[in-house]
């Protein structure tokens, strides 16, 4: 192929590329990617971090305990915007009174999820309520949200709740041990790889965290990227909580 015939090609999948919005690819084991959001609020004894319990109405973990989150749409400019998005129309809050700070480590499921999670602040910009993680700011004791009362989708989260900082830093969560195992079904073609044995599986072991406050219990993939956070960022954490 002539240098001529190269460039012509490079242009032409530069062209077609440019104008195509990339997708799963239907034969990777992630099968759907999301945002979510850990909206910290001002409480009574210092931040507090919302949950989401899920609608039964839902036919995806109705009851479970999440946070607000969801898919990327198309109108979205990138993850972060789909994060915020979803926090507005399933907590019932102006996008303008969040105030993110950060990305946290993306999150591979073994249910072929893929989460994209994000640290903001309900900073409304009233005077005297201020919650800032990043900057070291602190706010007034009696001066929070009565969130309970926010105007929150009720097809979509059957109750919003808090837990304060303190009480996540302070909880040692329980620890249980999954398996995912892989294996080769019977049409695999052993011929084409005479170097792979038919007995051949791999096993992947992983923890599951649980967190508790009052009646809830936190679990899953909620509480593995919960775990994430405070482990990573707990040494500055506590002088907030």
């Amino acid at each position: 192929m002539a240098y001529t015939d190269l460039d012509a090609m490079a242009q032409w999948l530069k062209q077609e590329m440019g104008t195509r919005k990339p997708r799963l690819d239907n034969v990777g084991v992630v099968s759907r990617v999301a945002s979510v959001l850990l909206l910290f609020l001002p409480g009574p004894e210092g931040p507090e971090l919302v949950f989401e319990v899920r609608s039964s109405k839902l036919n995806w973990q109705p009851g479970d305990i999440s946070f607000p989150g969801g898919s990327r749409e198309n109108g979205d400019r990138n993850f972060a915007e789909a994060a915020v998005r979803e926090a507005m129309e399933e907590l019932g809050v102006r996008p303008a009174d969040i105030r993110l700070c950060g990305t946290l480590d993306f999150f591979a499921a073994h249910n072929t999820f893929m989460i994209y999670p994000f640290v903001g602040v309900w900073q409304p910009g009233q005077k005297g309520c201020r919650l800032d993680l990043a900057e070291g700011r602190d706010f007034p004791r009696g001066d929070h949200p009565d969130f309970q009362h926010w105007h929150y989708n009720r097809d979509e989260v059957a109750e919003l709740f808090t837990v304060p900082l303190r009480h996540l830093l302070n909880q040692q969560p329980r620890v249980a041990t999954s398996v995912v195992t892989m294996t080769h079904t019977d049409d695999f073609p052993y011929d084409l790889l005479p170097g792979t044995k038919p007995d051949w599986s791999r096993v992947r072991k992983y923890p599951i965290y649980f967190y508790t406050y009052q009646d809830h219990v936190i679990w899953g993939i909620t509480a593995a990227i919960l775990h994430g956070f405070l482990e990573r960022f707990r040494k500055g954490l506590v002088k907030f909580a």
